[in-house]
């Protein structure tokens, strides 16, 4: 049986039962089917038609003695509490007592007949002859003798067990719908076709920043306007669900629409219709997919860099087959000369090939340092040692390095430093040498003979460090290199009156070393002819005065 509803009594509440254990007669009678007398007055009942009527009545009628037997009874009240027959019930002697599930619904019953209150619709649990459990509603009177006292009770009794079950399994169905409805991790909504909010569970509201669903109903006015990012993407959501009454994983870019917060939210809703077909309202789900989307976009960037790094390797191998193989060739082609010509050829021829030689001896070397240089600075095996440096002495020993390749190609190399006495770099010695010099190398190695090349250190603009600035009136750098300002292999060519181009391994090289020391590297064409590199190193912390 059902769980026990709450008992009510009244008028107003439809289908409920009487006593199907009290009710007073003084005469005890079984059912009759007698017909009624057809010459009976208009509008008077004869007492066979009244019979006739309480025996077909769709509700149990009877009436008890005091006791509670029964004096009279109904076929249907009989039938409901499993007699054959309304004889069979009333010979049972049985009180209406028995019929109770629970006695203190008697009880009361009776309490309140014997104080002259007329019971109306009180619905109850009974029990069957057989003992099988039903709900029944009863209505109950009291029946009085000439004195007032009461003798018995009448009333009448009406089975409500579907009612009541039904009743009782559309409440689990309720109180079920509203368990998920508040314990959902994904939000769930119900709105109009104009964009207002009628419904929204506790995780919708979290999702868009409210504290309840009252105050999210009052801040949503209008879901295109104040919830998608893209406006028209309401738009596109309602021509699906009008044209397919559903849409699936319909992903958005949203705010919070408490805090403006932009997320990403996945959507799966469905169009409400009336009997007729007409549109009602939408409901759905909505889940916060910010973090696959994230997730997503930092996959995709890491594919592009693999694919990057993967054309970069490519690249850096094809130009590499090429800076090794020049040197290489010209280094056995003069030496096949001397092996083969060597007793034919003056002095000067051989000193020439020699020189050759030499050079592309030299070129191959600082090509295989570099190359491993950048191995180990990429490889974090290429370690600093961050200090206080000297800049005044650290410019003039990148300057005296390089000084002799000026002289023999009579490049003027000018110096012109701002340094404040006793300015001190914070930064690696090796590291810092090895900037310098890459950035004069490459000034001297791009400018023609008889040409210039500046140095010049000074404060840096937005930042607490030094500029050290080196230019130079060659060709200028190429626009695929100022883009990708650190990247190997992107020197333009050499040309008849300018020096070999070299491989860029040296900027790549300052750059990355430079970003160690947590300074920068940029580089520009001069407006007036040449290029321009700069190189900011970050200052010292003062040295603390010495104490008394």
């Amino acid at each position: 049986m059902s769980t026990r509803p709450t008992t009510s009594d009244g008028a107003g509440d439809t289908g409920r039962e009487a006593d199907a254990c009290d009710g007073g007669s003084s005469a005890r009678r079984a059912d009759s089917d007698r017909q009624p007398n057809s010459d009976e007055p208009t509008g008077q009942l004869s007492p066979e038609t009244l019979q006739r009527m309480v025996q077909g009545a769709g509700v149990g009628i009877y009436a008890t003695a005091r006791d509670g037997t029964y004096t009279y009874a109904n076929t249907y009240l009989a039938q409901l509490l499993g007699f054959a027959t309304a004889g069979e019930l009333i010979n049972s002697r049985q009180p209406a007592a028995q019929f109770y599930a629970d006695p203190a619904d008697q009880a009361e019953l009776r309490r309140r007949n014997d104080a002259g209150e007329a019971v109306q619709g009180r619905v109850v649990r009974a029990r069957r002859v057989d003992g099988r459990i039903i709900w029944v509603s009863e209505h109950a009177n009291p029946i009085n003798d000439h004195t007032g006292a009461v003798v018995g009770y009448f009333g009448s009794v009406a089975d409500v067990t579907e009612l009541v079950e039904t009743q009782h399994r559309l409440s689990e169905a309720e109180a079920d719908y509203r368990r998920i409805f508040e314990r959902a991790r994904e939000g769930i909504y119900r709105s109009t076709l104009d964009g207002r909010q009628l419904r929204a569970n506790p995780a919708l509201c979290v999702l868009n920043g409210y504290r309840n669903e009252a105050e999210q109903l009052a801040g949503v006015t209008d879901i295109a306007r104040e919830w998608y990012v893209d406006p028209d993407r309401r738009g596109s959501f309602r021509a699906l669900l009008l044209r397919d009454g559903a849409v699936h994983d319909f992903e958005s870019e949203v705010y919070r629409h408490a805090t403006r917060e932009r997320i990403w939210i996945s959507e799966n809703a469905y169009l409400v219709r009336d009997a007729d077909g007409a549109p009602l309202f939408y409901e759905g789900t909505v889940r916060d997919i910010t973090d696959r989307k994230q997730a997503e976009a930092e996959a995709k960037a890491a594919l592009r860099r693999a694919e990057n790094a993967n054309r970069a390797k490519s690249e850096f191998l094809a130009h590499m087959s090429h800076e090794l193989r020049t040197p290489l060739n010209g280094i056995l082609g003069f030496a096949d000369l001397l092996r083969t010509m060597g007793d034919g050829l003056s002095p000067d021829k051989l000193r020439d090939y020699v020189e050759h030689i030499h050079a592309s001896g030299g070129y191959l070397l600082e090509l295989i340092n570099d190359i491993l240089d950048l191995a180990r600075i990429e490889n974090d095996a290429f370690p600093l040692e961050l200090a206080a440096i000297d800049a005044a002495e650290a410019l003039a020993a990148a300057v005296s390095a390089v000084q002799p390749i000026a002289d023999s190609r009579e490049i003027a190399l000018e110096v012109a430093a701002d340094l404040p006495m006793g300015t001190r770099l914070h930064a690696d010695r090796r590291a810092l040498h090895q900037c310098l010099l890459n950035l004069l190398s490459n000034a001297l190695k791009f400018s023609p003979d008889r040409g210039r090349v500046r140095l010049m250190a000074g404060p840096a603009d937005a930042a607490a460090g030094l500029a050290i600035c080196v230019e130079d009136r060659g060709p200028g750098f190429p626009a695929e290199l100022l883009d990708n300002l650190g990247e190997p292999f992107l020197t333009p060519p050499g040309s008849a009156d300018v020096r070999p181009a070299g491989t860029g391994l040296g900027l790549a090289i300052t750059k990355a070393l430079a970003e160690r020391m947590a300074g920068t590297l940029t580089a520009a064409n001069r407006e007036a002819g040449g290029a321009r590199a700069c190189l900011t190193v970050p200052l010292a912390e003062p040295a603390a005065a010495a104490g008394p």
